[in-house]
């Protein structure tokens, strides 16, 4: 029979407790890295479940401001149509004398000058001024205006003047009035070919 002395004896314990002392080392590390992925894992979903619930809770709430936001933005966006439908890419003042005559003649306004300024460009559009002479009834004047306004070409009265004429039925009138035309931008070219259409 082989007999094991001492040291090899010692020797085989030491490479036993070593041995146990590396799986305990390797069973603690995986445990550990186990075990924190988990936590943060359950952390985040918890995260999750809570941002989740409080979307629950608040969905009628952001379902009707989704709601207003929207027609607002509806109502908006369909402002910024008409006014692009209302502005020609030119200016052609022949077309506007045109319209301004038939407008007046309508209302029993006379016009007696029609002069156009050069044009001038903005941020985005380009205007121009224009100056009317003419003469009429309070009445007519602002039925004209009125109708100006309502009008398919965006203009604007800038100044307007009225006298006191030698008869208390006639009014002679200078109006200065700014038209639009030429819009720039990202969407102007679809809002000029709407207009067309």
């Amino acid at each position: 029979m082989y007999v094991i002395d001492d040291e090899t004896r010692r020797f085989g314990r030491l490479l036993h407790y070593a041995g146990v002392l590396a799986t305990v080392i390797c069973a603690t590390a995986v445990y550990s890295l186990l075990h924190a992925s988990t936590m943060e894992v359950i952390a985040d979903t918890s995260l999750q479940i809570e941002e989740m619930t409080l979307s629950i809770q608040n969905a009628p709430l952001i379902r009707e401001q989704h709601h207003k936001v929207s027609e607002t933005l509806r109502e908006v966006l369909n402002r910024i149509a008409d006014v692009r439908r209302r502005v020609p890419p030119d200016a052609d003042a022949g077309a506007f004398l045109k319209e301004v005559t038939e407008l007046a003649s309508a209302e029993q306004l006379a016009i007696k000058d029609f002069q156009p300024e050069k044009p001038t460009n903005k941020g985005g559009y380009a205007e121009m001024h224009v100056t009317l002479k003419g003469a009429g009834s309070f009445a007519s004047i602002c039925t004209f205006l009125d109708r100006l306004s309502r009008s398919p070409r965006l203009s604007k009265v800038k100044e307007l003047t009225l006298s006191a004429g030698d008869t208390a039925t006639e009014y002679p009138m200078t109006a200065t009035l700014v038209i639009y035309f030429g819009l720039r931008g990202p969407d102007a070219k679809s809002a000029q070919e709407n207009r067309r259409g």
